[in-house]
């Protein structure tokens, strides 16, 4: 299990898109949509991002 609440926790007040690492340590990328997101990890070389958006709550995600 990866626990990603103190990476996103920045992010959720504005619910924004973050594209993240490959290995779930850092962030590539945010922005106010998804491809802000992922042009930003783009920008840094970083190619096969992870994109989640930052939100308070994500047990309807959960099964």
């Amino acid at each position: 299990m990866i626990d990603l609440s103190n990476i996103l926790k920045p992010y959720i007040r504005d619910r924004l898109w973050v594209a993240l690492c490959p290995d779930y340590k850092s962030v590539a990328g945010v922005g106010k949509t998804p491809k802000e997101a992922l042009e930003e990890a783009r920008s840094k070389k970083i190619e096969n991002s992870i994109l989640i958006q930052a939100i308070p709550d994500y047990s309807s995600y959960v099964t």
